[in-house]
Protein backbone atom coordinates (compact mmCIF):
# COMPACT_ATOMS: atom_id res chain seq x y z
CA UNK A 1 0.00 0.00 0.00
CA UNK A 2 2.77 2.45 1.21
CA UNK A 3 4.72 1.39 -2.56
CA UNK A 4 1.73 2.46 -4.26
CA UNK A 5 0.93 5.38 -2.43
CA UNK A 6 4.29 6.73 -3.34
CA UNK A 7 3.80 5.75 -6.89
CA UNK A 8 0.73 7.91 -7.23
CA UNK A 9 2.62 10.89 -5.95
CA UNK A 10 5.86 11.35 -7.80
CA UNK A 11 2.97 10.78 -11.04
CA UNK A 12 0.73 13.58 -9.27
CA UNK A 13 4.37 15.41 -9.22
CA UNK A 14 5.09 14.38 -12.79
CA UNK A 15 1.53 16.25 -13.58
CA UNK A 16 1.77 19.31 -11.89
CA UNK A 17 5.55 20.07 -12.63
CA UNK A 18 5.96 18.66 -16.12
CA UNK A 19 2.92 17.71 -17.75
CA UNK A 20 0.72 20.37 -17.39
CA UNK A 21 3.26 23.66 -17.39
CA UNK A 22 4.18 21.86 -21.02
CA UNK A 23 0.65 21.43 -22.49
CA UNK A 24 0.59 25.55 -21.30
CA UNK A 25 3.42 25.69 -23.44
CA UNK A 26 1.59 24.55 -26.56
CA UNK A 27 -0.02 27.71 -26.27
CA UNK A 28 2.26 29.45 -27.94
CA UNK A 29 3.42 27.61 -30.19
CA UNK A 30 1.63 28.93 -33.28
CA UNK A 31 2.98 31.90 -32.64
CA UNK A 32 6.44 31.17 -32.83
CA UNK A 33 9.22 30.25 -36.21
CA UNK A 34 8.90 26.47 -36.63
CA UNK A 35 12.84 26.76 -35.46
CA UNK A 36 11.33 27.39 -31.91
CA UNK A 37 8.37 24.91 -32.10
CA UNK A 38 10.45 22.28 -29.78
CA UNK A 39 9.39 20.61 -26.35
CA UNK A 40 11.84 22.79 -24.83
CA UNK A 41 10.46 25.91 -25.53
CA UNK A 42 7.02 24.37 -24.78
CA UNK A 43 8.14 23.61 -21.20
CA UNK A 44 9.89 26.74 -21.11
CA UNK A 45 7.23 28.74 -22.32
CA UNK A 46 4.92 26.94 -19.98
CA UNK A 47 6.54 27.46 -16.68
CA UNK A 48 6.46 31.87 -18.07
CA UNK A 49 3.01 31.27 -18.88
CA UNK A 50 2.11 29.26 -15.46
CA UNK A 51 3.86 32.05 -13.16
CA UNK A 52 2.61 34.59 -14.82
CA UNK A 53 -0.71 33.17 -13.79
CA UNK A 54 0.42 32.46 -10.51
CA UNK A 55 1.00 35.56 -10.05
CA UNK A 56 -2.64 36.90 -11.82
CA UNK A 57 -4.56 34.71 -10.08
CA UNK A 58 -2.78 34.54 -6.05
CA UNK A 59 -1.98 37.93 -5.86
CA UNK A 60 -5.57 38.96 -5.24
CA UNK A 61 -6.29 35.85 -2.93
CA UNK A 62 -3.44 37.07 -0.46
CA UNK A 63 -4.16 41.11 -0.26
CA UNK A 64 -8.35 40.27 0.08
CA UNK A 65 -8.16 36.33 1.77
CA UNK A 66 -7.68 36.76 5.77
CA UNK A 67 -8.75 33.07 6.10
CA UNK A 68 -9.02 29.83 3.96
CA UNK A 69 -6.63 31.38 1.25
CA UNK A 70 -4.66 28.40 0.54
CA UNK A 71 -7.78 26.67 -0.49
CA UNK A 72 -9.49 29.55 -1.91
CA UNK A 73 -5.97 29.69 -4.50
CA UNK A 74 -6.68 25.74 -5.06
CA UNK A 75 -9.64 26.79 -6.24
CA UNK A 76 -9.53 29.30 -8.44
CA UNK A 77 -5.87 28.05 -9.91
CA UNK A 78 -6.48 24.72 -10.52
CA UNK A 79 -8.99 25.06 -13.28
CA UNK A 80 -7.08 28.10 -14.80
CA UNK A 81 -4.28 25.81 -15.64
CA UNK A 82 -5.99 22.86 -16.23
CA UNK A 83 -7.92 24.98 -18.76
CA UNK A 84 -5.12 26.47 -20.37
CA UNK A 85 -3.31 22.89 -20.46
CA UNK A 86 -6.44 21.93 -22.48
CA UNK A 87 -6.14 24.93 -24.62
CA UNK A 88 -2.62 24.12 -25.67
CA UNK A 89 -3.28 20.84 -26.93
CA UNK A 90 -6.05 21.85 -28.72
CA UNK A 91 -3.90 24.44 -30.61
CA UNK A 92 -1.28 22.22 -31.81
CA UNK A 93 -3.97 19.92 -33.17
CA UNK A 94 -5.63 23.21 -35.03
CA UNK A 95 -1.83 23.74 -36.08
CA UNK A 96 -1.53 20.19 -37.52
CA UNK A 97 -4.77 20.39 -39.22
CA UNK A 98 -3.78 24.15 -41.00
CA UNK A 99 -0.35 22.10 -42.26
CA UNK A 100 2.11 24.01 -39.41
CA UNK A 101 5.18 21.77 -38.46
CA UNK A 102 6.07 21.56 -34.94
CA UNK A 103 10.16 20.94 -34.45
CA UNK A 104 9.70 18.25 -31.93
CA UNK A 105 12.76 15.02 -33.22
CA UNK A 106 16.09 16.02 -31.28
CA UNK A 107 18.15 13.94 -34.06
CA UNK A 108 19.51 17.08 -35.75
CA UNK A 109 20.59 18.51 -32.34
CA UNK A 110 22.29 15.37 -31.15
CA UNK A 111 21.95 12.07 -33.07
CA UNK A 112 23.02 13.77 -36.29
CA UNK A 113 26.73 14.53 -35.11
CA UNK A 114 30.07 13.37 -35.31
CA UNK A 115 31.29 10.65 -32.68
CA UNK A 116 32.96 13.12 -30.98
CA UNK A 117 29.98 15.63 -30.70
CA UNK A 118 28.32 12.95 -29.21
CA UNK A 119 31.03 12.01 -26.50
CA UNK A 120 30.54 15.70 -25.67
CA UNK A 121 27.07 15.43 -25.24
CA UNK A 122 27.36 12.56 -23.08
CA UNK A 123 29.51 13.95 -20.95
CA UNK A 124 27.08 17.38 -20.51
CA UNK A 125 24.31 14.80 -19.50
CA UNK A 126 26.50 12.70 -17.05
CA UNK A 127 27.50 16.38 -15.83
CA UNK A 128 24.15 17.17 -15.41
CA UNK A 129 23.08 13.96 -13.72
CA UNK A 130 25.85 14.26 -11.30
CA UNK A 131 24.55 17.79 -10.35
CA UNK A 132 20.50 16.47 -10.11
CA UNK A 133 22.43 13.50 -7.78
CA UNK A 134 24.06 15.77 -5.57
CA UNK A 135 20.82 18.08 -4.96
CA UNK A 136 18.27 15.21 -4.45
CA UNK A 137 20.85 13.39 -1.99
CA UNK A 138 22.68 16.50 -0.67
CA UNK A 139 20.24 19.21 0.09
CA UNK A 140 21.47 22.38 1.64
CA UNK A 141 19.78 24.41 4.40
CA UNK A 142 20.52 28.06 5.29
CA UNK A 143 18.79 30.95 7.16
CA UNK A 144 16.42 31.62 4.43
CA UNK A 145 14.48 28.35 5.01
CA UNK A 146 13.76 29.03 8.80
CA UNK A 147 11.53 31.87 6.55
CA UNK A 148 10.93 32.02 3.25
CA UNK A 149 10.41 28.20 2.98
CA UNK A 150 8.07 27.96 6.13
CA UNK A 151 5.11 30.28 4.36
CA UNK A 152 4.52 27.07 1.77
CA UNK A 153 4.59 25.14 5.50
CA UNK A 154 2.14 27.95 7.03
CA UNK A 155 -0.21 27.43 3.83
CA UNK A 156 -0.33 23.66 3.98
CA UNK A 157 -1.06 23.32 7.50
CA UNK A 158 -2.37 26.93 8.25
CA UNK A 159 -4.57 27.47 5.28
CA UNK A 160 -3.31 30.79 5.61
CA UNK A 161 -0.97 33.04 2.82
CA UNK A 162 1.70 35.40 4.48
CA UNK A 163 -0.56 36.24 7.36
CA UNK A 164 1.19 33.81 10.04
CA UNK A 165 4.88 34.70 11.00
CA UNK A 166 7.27 32.38 10.51
CA UNK A 167 9.63 32.47 13.21
CA UNK A 168 6.94 32.41 15.95
CA UNK A 169 3.82 30.79 14.23
CA UNK A 170 1.20 33.52 15.92
CA UNK A 171 -0.91 35.52 13.33
CA UNK A 172 0.65 38.54 11.92
CA UNK A 173 -0.42 41.67 9.67
CA UNK A 174 0.27 40.91 6.09
CA UNK A 175 3.99 40.39 5.20
CA UNK A 176 3.63 42.77 2.09
CA UNK A 177 7.34 42.74 1.45
CA UNK A 178 6.55 39.11 0.51
CA UNK A 179 2.92 39.43 -0.33
CA UNK A 180 3.52 39.38 -4.15
CA UNK A 181 6.63 36.83 -3.96
CA UNK A 182 4.38 33.43 -4.57
CA UNK A 183 6.76 31.18 -5.19
CA UNK A 184 6.94 29.27 -1.90
CA UNK A 185 2.84 29.27 -2.38
CA UNK A 186 3.23 27.08 -5.80
CA UNK A 187 5.50 24.37 -4.17
CA UNK A 188 2.97 24.30 -1.38
CA UNK A 189 0.15 23.82 -3.93
CA UNK A 190 2.66 21.28 -6.50
CA UNK A 191 2.84 19.35 -2.89
CA UNK A 192 -0.80 19.71 -1.86
CA UNK A 193 -2.21 18.68 -5.23
CA UNK A 194 0.41 15.46 -5.28
CA UNK A 195 -0.32 14.57 -1.62
CA UNK A 196 3.31 15.59 -0.40
CA UNK A 197 4.75 17.84 1.96
CA UNK A 198 5.77 21.41 0.78
CA UNK A 199 9.36 21.08 2.63
CA UNK A 200 10.04 18.00 0.27
CA UNK A 201 8.53 19.48 -2.95
CA UNK A 202 11.37 22.55 -2.36
CA UNK A 203 14.52 20.71 -0.76
CA UNK A 204 13.60 17.67 -2.74
CA UNK A 205 11.73 17.82 -5.94
CA UNK A 206 12.00 21.28 -7.75
CA UNK A 207 15.54 20.96 -8.09
CA UNK A 208 15.03 17.88 -10.19
CA UNK A 209 12.58 20.63 -12.71
CA UNK A 210 14.48 23.33 -12.63
CA UNK A 211 17.97 22.48 -12.67
CA UNK A 212 16.86 20.95 -16.22
CA UNK A 213 15.14 23.81 -17.29
CA UNK A 214 17.75 26.01 -17.21
CA UNK A 215 20.10 24.10 -18.81
CA UNK A 216 17.31 24.01 -21.83
CA UNK A 217 17.23 27.40 -21.45
CA UNK A 218 21.12 27.94 -22.34
CA UNK A 219 20.43 25.16 -24.66
CA UNK A 220 18.39 27.61 -26.88
CA UNK A 221 20.84 30.18 -26.34
CA UNK A 222 23.47 28.31 -27.59
CA UNK A 223 21.28 27.08 -30.16
CA UNK A 224 21.08 30.61 -31.48
CA UNK A 225 24.80 31.88 -31.15
CA UNK A 226 26.32 28.94 -32.81
CA UNK A 227 23.50 28.04 -34.98
CA UNK A 228 26.20 28.42 -38.33
CA UNK A 229 28.51 26.05 -36.15
CA UNK A 230 26.59 23.22 -34.50
CA UNK A 231 29.55 21.61 -32.95
CA UNK A 232 30.10 24.38 -30.68
CA UNK A 233 27.20 23.91 -29.10
CA UNK A 234 27.81 20.64 -26.93
CA UNK A 235 31.07 22.21 -26.00
CA UNK A 236 29.35 25.47 -24.41
CA UNK A 237 26.83 23.50 -22.25
CA UNK A 238 29.67 21.56 -21.19
CA UNK A 239 31.55 25.01 -20.16
CA UNK A 240 28.30 25.91 -18.87
CA UNK A 241 27.94 23.03 -16.55
CA UNK A 242 31.42 23.46 -15.25
CA UNK A 243 30.81 27.26 -14.48
CA UNK A 244 27.54 26.17 -12.09
CA UNK A 245 29.81 23.58 -10.73
CA UNK A 246 32.50 25.48 -9.67
CA UNK A 247 30.80 29.37 -9.67
CA UNK A 248 30.83 28.86 -5.79
CA UNK A 249 33.44 31.56 -5.19
CA UNK A 250 30.84 33.33 -3.04
CA UNK A 251 27.08 32.80 -1.09
CA UNK A 252 25.72 35.39 -3.54
CA UNK A 253 26.76 33.90 -6.94
CA UNK A 254 23.84 32.92 -9.17
CA UNK A 255 25.92 29.68 -9.31
CA UNK A 256 25.43 29.01 -5.35
CA UNK A 257 21.86 29.90 -5.81
CA UNK A 258 21.32 27.52 -8.87
CA UNK A 259 22.74 23.75 -7.41
CA UNK A 260 22.43 24.92 -3.42
CA UNK A 261 19.54 27.30 -3.54
CA UNK A 262 17.27 25.79 -6.21
CA UNK A 263 14.21 26.05 -4.33
CA UNK A 264 14.26 30.02 -3.54
CA UNK A 265 12.93 33.02 -5.37
CA UNK A 266 16.54 33.99 -6.18
CA UNK A 267 17.72 31.31 -7.69
CA UNK A 268 14.48 31.51 -10.05
CA UNK A 269 15.41 35.05 -10.54
CA UNK A 270 18.62 34.79 -11.42
CA UNK A 271 18.65 30.98 -12.90
CA UNK A 272 15.32 31.00 -15.17
CA UNK A 273 14.29 34.74 -15.60
CA UNK A 274 17.65 36.73 -16.76
CA UNK A 275 18.94 33.54 -18.93
CA UNK A 276 15.39 33.86 -20.69
CA UNK A 277 15.23 37.73 -21.17
CA UNK A 278 18.79 36.90 -23.17
CA UNK A 279 17.10 34.20 -24.99
CA UNK A 280 13.89 36.20 -25.99
CA UNK A 281 15.92 38.87 -27.54
CA UNK A 282 18.21 36.66 -29.27
CA UNK A 283 15.67 34.82 -31.03
CA UNK A 284 14.24 37.82 -31.90
CA UNK A 285 17.15 39.00 -34.01
CA UNK A 286 16.42 38.75 -37.94
CA UNK A 287 18.14 35.26 -38.73
CA UNK A 288 17.78 35.70 -42.17
CA UNK A 289 20.91 37.84 -42.27
CA UNK A 290 24.10 35.73 -42.90
CA UNK A 291 26.47 34.96 -40.48
CA UNK A 292 30.23 34.54 -39.98
CA UNK A 293 29.89 30.99 -38.92
CA UNK A 294 29.81 32.05 -35.30
CA UNK A 295 26.61 33.60 -35.19
CA UNK A 296 27.80 37.62 -35.91
CA UNK A 297 25.92 39.19 -38.41
CA UNK A 298 27.03 40.63 -41.78
CA UNK A 299 24.79 42.92 -42.88
CA UNK A 300 23.95 43.44 -46.43
CA UNK A 301 23.54 39.88 -47.28
CA UNK A 302 20.05 38.83 -46.98
CA UNK A 303 18.95 35.43 -47.74
CA UNK A 304 14.98 34.86 -48.00
CA UNK A 305 13.04 33.57 -45.58
CA UNK A 306 11.29 30.96 -48.05
CA UNK A 307 15.14 29.51 -48.03
CA UNK A 308 15.48 29.51 -44.26
CA UNK A 309 12.29 28.10 -43.05
CA UNK A 310 10.59 26.61 -46.17
CA UNK A 311 7.54 29.18 -45.04
CA UNK A 312 7.84 32.90 -45.80
CA UNK A 313 5.61 33.97 -43.28
CA UNK A 314 8.00 32.42 -40.64
CA UNK A 315 10.04 35.30 -41.33
CA UNK A 316 7.99 37.75 -38.94
CA UNK A 317 6.52 35.45 -36.33
CA UNK A 318 8.22 37.15 -33.57
CA UNK A 319 4.56 37.80 -32.15
CA UNK A 320 5.16 34.59 -30.11
CA UNK A 321 8.46 36.09 -28.59
CA UNK A 322 7.03 39.25 -27.34
CA UNK A 323 3.54 38.01 -25.64
CA UNK A 324 6.18 35.54 -23.62
CA UNK A 325 8.11 38.26 -22.80
CA UNK A 326 5.86 40.41 -21.80
CA UNK A 327 4.23 37.65 -19.56
CA UNK A 328 8.26 37.14 -18.45
CA UNK A 329 8.57 40.41 -16.82
CA UNK A 330 5.50 39.66 -14.88
CA UNK A 331 6.28 36.41 -13.66
CA UNK A 332 9.88 37.18 -12.20
CA UNK A 333 7.34 38.66 -9.85
CA UNK A 334 6.32 35.12 -8.13
CA UNK A 335 10.27 35.17 -7.45
CA UNK A 336 10.81 38.46 -6.30
CA UNK A 337 10.32 42.40 -6.94
CA UNK A 338 13.77 42.31 -7.82
CA UNK A 339 13.47 40.19 -10.91
CA UNK A 340 10.91 42.08 -12.36
CA UNK A 341 13.19 45.24 -12.21
CA UNK A 342 15.88 43.27 -13.44
CA UNK A 343 14.11 42.07 -16.29
CA UNK A 344 12.17 44.99 -17.44
CA UNK A 345 15.62 47.13 -17.30
CA UNK A 346 17.28 44.33 -19.91
CA UNK A 347 13.84 44.80 -21.57
CA UNK A 348 14.64 48.44 -22.04
CA UNK A 349 18.04 48.02 -23.00
CA UNK A 350 17.77 45.16 -25.21
CA UNK A 351 14.68 46.92 -26.94
CA UNK A 352 16.60 50.16 -27.37
CA UNK A 353 20.03 48.01 -29.22
CA UNK A 354 17.16 45.91 -31.36
CA UNK A 355 15.43 49.26 -32.34
CA UNK A 356 18.82 50.76 -33.86
CA UNK A 357 19.60 47.13 -35.31
CA UNK A 358 16.36 47.17 -37.47
CA UNK A 359 16.33 50.86 -37.80
CA UNK A 360 12.52 50.65 -36.66
CA UNK A 361 10.86 53.08 -33.98
CA UNK A 362 8.18 49.74 -33.43
CA UNK A 363 10.57 47.68 -32.22
CA UNK A 364 10.74 50.05 -28.73
CA UNK A 365 7.67 50.47 -28.54
CA UNK A 366 6.73 46.90 -28.18
CA UNK A 367 9.89 46.60 -25.66
CA UNK A 368 8.05 49.08 -23.74
CA UNK A 369 4.82 47.58 -23.85
CA UNK A 370 6.11 44.44 -22.50
CA UNK A 371 7.33 46.26 -19.82
CA UNK A 372 3.49 47.19 -18.64
CA UNK A 373 2.62 44.45 -16.72
CA UNK A 374 5.89 44.34 -14.70
CA UNK A 375 5.44 48.62 -14.23
CA UNK A 376 1.96 47.20 -12.67
CA UNK A 377 2.90 45.03 -10.72
CA UNK A 378 5.75 47.47 -9.18
CA UNK A 379 3.38 50.04 -8.77
CA UNK A 380 1.13 47.65 -6.56
CA UNK A 381 4.51 46.70 -4.68
CA UNK A 382 5.22 50.40 -3.76
CA UNK A 383 1.54 51.06 -2.98
CA UNK A 384 1.23 48.47 -0.27
CA UNK A 385 5.06 48.46 1.47
CA UNK A 386 4.40 52.59 1.39
CA UNK A 387 0.80 51.75 3.46
CA UNK A 388 -1.07 53.78 0.36
CA UNK A 389 -3.12 50.60 -0.74
CA UNK A 390 -4.95 49.86 2.77
CA UNK A 391 -5.93 46.06 2.88
CA UNK A 392 -8.31 44.07 5.27
CA UNK A 393 -6.93 43.22 8.21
Amino acid sequence: MGTMMTVWKILGLILWLAAVPFCMGLIIMPCLKKKLRTPGTALVSGYILMFTMLELVGIPVVLLAVYNGFTIFIKCFTPVIILSALLGVWAVRRMAKNGYELNFSMTSAIWDTSLEEKIMWILFVGLVGFQLYMAFTRASFDGDDAYYGVHGVIAQQVDTLYRVNPYTGRSAPLDVRHALALFPIWEAYAGSMSGVHATIVSHSVVPLILIPITYILYFRIGKELFEKRKGLLPVFMILIALWQMFGYVSLFTTETFFLTRTWQGKSFAGNFVIPAVIWIFLSMFDPTKEGDGLGRIKYGEVRRASEVYGRPEEKSKNTGLWLMLACLNFAGGASSSLAILLSCLMTAGFGLLFAFREKSFAVLVKAVLTCVPGGIYVLLYVALTHGILVLPA
